[in-house]
């Protein structure tokens, strides 16, 4: 049954229904949503989308829900056996009706003559009329006095809805000669049923985040019944971001309480999208490692898991404990030259160079599959990325190989605690190279001239 009690009561013998109140809402997701016609969940009023009218000659269907009334079925004066008036609804592919809230009054149906007019609310698609034949799931009908207060059916399994006023003469008379009779609703609630969740195909981490920050995903996705209401980001299993995949129609009606799937349209919500993308920006979480699931909901809530990946992720190959030992990790790096560690080195001209250091622990002990970035930093100033994902072996240790074709730079190596993420961590090591004793520089690397600063 919907999420929504309708309550309050109407006042007699009006042919507009009293103003109700809605009780605050569970906003549980249990695969069903609320489908608002005449006023909203806010008392606003709305249309009557998913309901349509039909009249005989002598009767009416009417809408004045768009004015603050309601929508209305009415029988005219000695109306004949053929006169009859409905509005019907009917479930949306891929849905079923579980639940109907009317806020409905009758007029008219007062004295021994009124017998003779038949009011009925049938399930399961029954038209106005037809009976009980084949008629299973709910049929409310009044015959006799006047119908004030509100009418709440949950537990239904059906195709659809029909509110109708028919004439039922007797069979001493063919007119129903009474004067005129009315069931107005006010607001009407109906509860769909959605069993399906959403299908999610070609899903592409089109970015890891590693070098840019930015996790993304791409995806494509449909659903059968109410359609797809809005991908969801959980962090750590926490909701982080919700956005939504349709238009206005694909919201909820009343954000102000927690029932989030409340809504105006029978289908609110797109059947399908392609490449949808979804981004995280790890500087909006908070640091060190994480989980983050993507997920789509359709219009009930139900839900498909797109992506769970770790982002930001420890920066070693292995366990989740590893993060411990990286947070207070000791990091070094020197160019190997004997039995010394120099941090700067001379070397001629196309002679390759060695550099080679470790990450260890607060205990000394080596963390392999740790991953470093290597720049070069030119003399001129510019500072490109060399390598990325320099990782380390068994024993914490690390070696990068210096081509033999470079002039005098700066190698830096930066260390990262988690990826992706602030540099925790960096060494720079000076290289010179020379040639015939001067140091040397590629074309258009040479430092910037310094400008005087003597008038």
């Amino acid at each position: 049954m919907s999420r929504s009690l309708l309550v309050g009561a109407l006042g007699a013998a009006s042919t507009v229904c009293a103003t109700l109140a809605l009780a605050p809402a569970a906003g549980a997701a249990d695969g069903t949503y609320d489908v608002y016609a005449c006023k909203g969940p806010t008392g606003s009023p709305v249309g009557v989308a998913g309901w349509t009218s039909s009249a005989t000659s002598g009767a009416g269907a009417t809408d004045g829900c768009a004015g603050g009334g309601p929508f209305s079925v009415t029988v005219g004066l000695n109306a004949a056996e053929t006169t009859r008036a409905a509005w019907s609804f009917a479930a949306p592919a891929g849905t079923r009706v579980a639940g109907v809230q009317l806020n409905r009054a009758t007029q008219g149906f007062g004295g021994a003559k009124a017998s003779r007019l038949v009011y009925e609310l049938n399930a399961d698609g029954q038209a106005a009329g037809a009976g009980l034949e084949g008629l299973t799931q709910f049929r409310e009908d009044q015959d006799q006095a006047d119908l004030t207060a509100p009418v709440t059916k949950p537990g239904l399994d059906a195709s659809g809805l029909s509110l109708g006023l028919r004439c039922s003469p007797t069979a001493n008379s063919a007119t129903c000669p009474n004067g005129t009779a009315s069931v107005n609703v006010q607001q009407a609630v109906v509860t769909l049923k959605d069993a399906a969740a959403p299908s999610v195909g070609n899903v592409q981490q089109t970015d890891s985040g590693d070098v840019s920050g930015v996790l993304r995903t791409k995806f494509d996705a449909s659903d059968v019944g109410g359609g797809l209401y809005r991908v969801r980001t959980l962090v750590d299993g926490q909701p982080f971001l919700n956005e939504g995949l349709g238009d206005a129609n694909c919201a909820d009606a009343d954000p102000a309480t927690p029932d989030t799937f409340q809504y105006l349209t029978p289908q609110p919500c797109v059947p399908s999208v392609a490449g949808r993308e979804v981004a995280v920006d790890y500087r909006k979480l908070s640091p060190g490692p994480h989980t983050v699931q993507t997920d789509v909901q359709d219009a009930a809530g139900n839900t498909t898991t797109v992506s769970a990946v770790p982002f930001p992720k420890a920066n070693v190959d292995g366990t989740a404990a590893d993060y411990e030992r990286l947070r207070t990790a000791s990091f070094r790096a020197w160019f190997v030259k004997g039995s010394k560690h120099p941090r700067s080195l001379s070397v001629n001209v196309g002679t390759r160079t060695t550099v080679r250091g470790d990450v260890v622990d607060k205990k000394g002990k080596g963390i392999a599959g740790v991953r470093l970035d290597v720049y070069h930093v030119l003399a001129n100033g510019k500072r490109t990325l060399a390598k990325t994902g320099l990782k380390t072996r068994t024993n914490g240790r690390f070696t990068y190989i210096v081509s033999s074709r470079i002039d005098t730079r700066k190698i830096q190596m930066t260390y990262r605690i988690v990826r992706p993420g602030p540099v925790s961590n960096r060494r720079t090591l000076a290289l010179r190279v020379t040639k015939k004793g001067k140091t040397f520089y590629l074309p258009g690397n040479k430092p910037k001239a310094k400008k005087s600063t003597k008038k």
